[in-house]
């Protein structure tokens, strides 16, 4: 079955941007943003993401990584756009980007497919990540927790349709993030 993982870079704080949407802070352990361009590392921070069959970010998230991920080929996968605004397919740097405005389940339906049996990882936008968890769509959650108290920005979690049961199964750290993964308990 296709595990779909939830991934965000976030602030001791819980913010998942800094003020005025800035995430050169947060994302410091995954980009180079002085030289722009991708940090070049395979270790376990990046295995899930590397290994995904498609992924799936929001309108804000794919905006704010036009500029930075320049002509590199970042993505290994298709990726579905969660948007309000129809657009048709594009096509760059290899990858192939599928703009979808039906809402999460829809785009989590595009993504398994496109995935063909391997997992679906969604990534970035904390209105996203909202969206996929009140809708009972997310099995893992995985936290790149940044050493930093940002004291304002866009909070991750917000609210959410009451309590939702994780359970610890991954703790790795470095000095620039600490990873923390998780599975989501569905109760039947």
């Amino acid at each position: 079955m296709t595990t779909v993982t939830l991934t965000c870079s976030v602030s001791v704080d819980g913010f998942a941007t800094g003020p005025g949407g800035d995430l050169s802070r947060l994302h410091r352990w995954l980009f180079d943003f002085e030289a722009n361009h991708a940090l070049d590392f395979e270790d376990e921070n990046m295995a899930e993401f590397r290994a995904a069959g498609a992924l799936v970010i929001g309108r804000s998230t794919f905006r704010s990584g036009e500029e930075p991920w320049g002509e590199h080929d970042v993505f290994a996968a298709p990726v579905f756009v969660l948007t309000h605004t129809e657009r048709e397919p594009l096509r760059r740097n290899g990858t192939t980007f599928t703009f979808v405005t039906g809402g999460p389940a829809e785009a989590l339906a595009l993504a398994r497919n496109a995935a063909g049996g391997r997992d679906v990882v969604i990534m970035g936008s904390p209105d996203v990540a909202r969206q996929f968890l009140a809708a009972g769509l997310v099995n893992r959650i995985l936290l790149h927790l940044v050493p930093v108290l940002l004291g304002g920005g866009t909070r991750l979690f917000g609210e959410l349709p009451g309590p939702l049961e994780l359970v610890c199964d991954r703790m790795l750290a470095d000095d620039e993030a600490a990873q923390l993964a998780f599975a989501v308990v569905h109760h039947a």
